[in-house]
């Protein structure tokens, strides 16, 4: 599916589940701690990519959060918890340059983030484990990238029931928000 079709334009959009405690409490604990810690990493990545901007010169970037999801962990043989799921999908108007380098460095403050949360480096071949918090960059803008340590568009987020919720609920909300503001 192209992302076009989803009607999204400089979007950023991230995924995060959890379905075992980490080092801030329960998963529902821990994605309410995450959103706000999440935000300051977007600011701060935002930012780090503006260095020359001036003070007058104003920056719109909207954090819009689905609501919590309860799903069946997906793809596993072995008994797992639930996962509590949500996503924030980000516009603004001051990203930094769509480009490898700059994905890269976002992933990299979002590994650490999951590592503060208690998350261990998963070992190799090893998928699906349960987790404290995972984050997942699904796409941003029209950026296409792929390696072994990213792709973009994350290449199966439209068969994931767990994000597709979500998913519609923001697109739902932004939508709305979109007409309110047009004259």
């Amino acid at each position: 599916m192209e992302l076009s079709n989803l009607n999204i334009k400089n979007g950023l959009c991230i995924s995060l589940g959890a379905n075992i405690d980490s080092n801030f409490g329960k998963p529902i604990e821990s994605l309410i701690i995450c959103k706000p810690k999440l935000e300051e990493i977007i600011k701060t990545w935002i930012n780090h990519g503006q260095p020359f901007k001036k003070e007058s010169e104003s920056t719109n970037t909207i954090f819009y959060w689905s609501s919590i999801y309860e799903t069946s962990p997906h793809g596993v043989k072995d008994y797992q918890p639930n996962y509590l799921n949500t996503l924030v999908l980000i516009k603004s108007n001051s990203f930094p340059n769509p480009s490898k380098r700059n994905a890269k460095f976002l992933l990299k403050e979002l590994k650490n983030l999951e590592s503060d949360f208690g998350r261990k480096k998963n070992l190799k071949n090893k998928k699906w484990l349960p987790r404290c918090l995972d984050l997942d960059i699904l796409w941003w803008e029209d950026l296409h990238l792929m390696d072994e340590e990213l792709t973009l568009p994350h290449p199966r987020f439209i068969h994931r029931n767990f994000v597709i919720s979500p998913l519609s609920e923001v697109l739902s909300i932004a939508q709305k928000i979109k007409k309110l503001n047009d004259p």
